[in-house]
């Protein structure tokens, strides 16, 4: 993260008050004062982290996998019982992506569904949406496979299949 000195006094200052008002995170408030105050360029990445950068086309592709979840969901409801038997429900629960690799991605899913409060039928488990493997290839995949679909919120047994294999 580059910042003029300014930015950085200013940011300093920012955390000191943080210290004062919150005295359970002084001490993390300090140590980012101190690392801002002292400009220690490893350390300043991990501020990086605290403020996100995540472009409108991914916050739609994200909105975009969610959607394509519950048109599954739905489909799935409509189906007879002999077709629902052939598809794994648990398949089709929305685990939403990687902690440690797509944090931005399960940042936003936890704002869109605690926040804002969209598609409270996904199941958040212990986990909250962090996966924890690498998604995004996957949900890109199901995701053009799902476009293909002639109608996307009323899916066959075989669409959903294909869309989950994909």
């Amino acid at each position: 993260m580059e910042m003029t000195n300014a930015q950085r006094l200013i940011l300093s200052n920012q955390y000191y008050l943080m210290s004062k008002l919150t005295p359970e995170n002084e001490a993390k408030y300090r140590r980012l004062q101190t690392i801002v105050e002292r400009g220690y360029g490893l350390q300043m990445r991990e501020l990086d982290k605290e403020f996100g950068d995540l472009p409108e086309e991914k916050c739609r592709e994200i909105i975009d996998f969610m959607e394509m979840h519950h048109a599954m969901q739905e489909s799935y409801k409509m189906l007879t019982e002999d077709n629902q038997k052939q598809v794994d429900q648990r398949r089709l629960q929305f685990l939403g992506f990687d902690a440690a690799t797509e944090a931005q991605h399960v940042h936003y899913v936890r704002f869109l569904t605690e926040e804002e409060g969209l598609y409270p039928q996904f199941d958040k488990t212990e986990h909250m949406f962090n996966s924890q493997v690498p998604m995004l290839d996957k949900y890109q995949r199901m995701l053009r496979t799902w476009r293909n679909c002639p109608r996307q919120y009323h899916l066959s047994t075989s669409e959903i299949q294909q869309i989950l294999n994909a």
